[in-house]
């Protein structure tokens, strides 16, 4: 794997942002022309080369590996992380139809090997990739932040349209969304003229979490912890803050190992009731 530059490497509110909506952008700089090379590329594409799409456009692995990208996940998933064997082509072209609400994660239970699901935690990562401007009619993705805390959503999620906080990827060429693997997110419908390519890889964490792996500030757990029990992402009914609050909490402790923020449970509506509006 390679090696992270400490330069790349995301900051304590970069991850807790990742925590409170469950994505993060990135931007990798190329020349002028990259991106529009490898949109050409695709186009030259006879079929859809699924996993292999690496191998049947190679400059998609420049992508994956710019120090940039490789800090992102080095921050998120620790710096042995891996990159799975799967990874896809999505050709979302004039006429198609938004997809359905969906998680990529199986939702597999955790296994006695270690390996499945684990809500409170970032084992894997979905990263995916633009090579051309993405504008609002031509089919972006749709994420519902802050989703991937409730893995036990209800499968009629999937049948609903638009959601109140749902953000939209309208993002530059050459711009990577890394998601966690249990957010909910859609492929929009592209009422454009023109062809929409998203390439999507797969990362996993392959080691447990001793250390911060990225740049920490412990001066600023506070500040974090605060953050975590406040930020907003998609709104939630109040019965569910606290559990919201404890499984933020919770990740992050899973990623920073010995830098783990301390939790405690206090009674936050106790005192006067609420005054009516008049």
């Amino acid at each position: 794997m390679i090696s992270a530059d400490t330069g790349y490497l995301l900051n304590d509110d970069q991850i807790a942002d990742f925590i409170v909506n469950g994505y993060h952008i990135v931007k990798p700089s190329f020349s002028k022309n990259f991106h529009g090379d490898v949109y050409t590329a695709l186009e030259g594409l006879p079929t859809n080369p699924g996993d292999a799409v690496n191998h049947a456009v190679p400059a998609l692995d420049q992508i994956y590996t710019h120090p940039s990208v490789v800090g992102a996940l080095s921050s998120l998933l620790g710096s042995d992380y891996t990159m799975a064997e799967h990874r896809h082509c999505h050709r979302n072209h004039p006429g198609t139809r938004s997809q359905m609400w969906h998680q990529d994660n199986l939702n597999i239970p955790m296994l006695e090997d270690g390996h499945g699901r684990v809500p409170d935690h970032v084992r894997s990562v979905l990263v995916m990739y633009y090579p051309q401007n993405v504008e609002a009619n031509m089919g972006p993705t749709a994420l519902i932040p802050g989703s991937h805390l409730f893995t036990s959503a209800p499968d009629r999620n999937a049948s609903q349209g638009n959601f109140r906080d749902q953000i939209i990827a309208t993002v530059d060429a050459g711009s990577l969304l890394i998601l966690h693997y249990d957010i909910w997110h859609a492929g929009t419908a592209n009422t454009s003229d023109k062809v929409r390519y998203m390439v999507k890889y797969l990362f996993e964490r392959k080691s447990e979490s001793e250390d911060p792996s990225w740049n920490h500030d412990s001066s600023q757990d506070t500040r974090i912890l605060d953050r975590l029990e406040k930020d907003e992402a998609a709104a939630v009914q109040r019965s569910l803050v606290s559990k919201r609050n404890y499984l933020r909490t919770k990740m992050w402790n899973n990623l920073a190992g010995s830098a783990r923020l301390e939790y405690e449970y206090r009674d936050k509506w106790a005192g006067a009731w609420p005054q009516p509006v008049k």
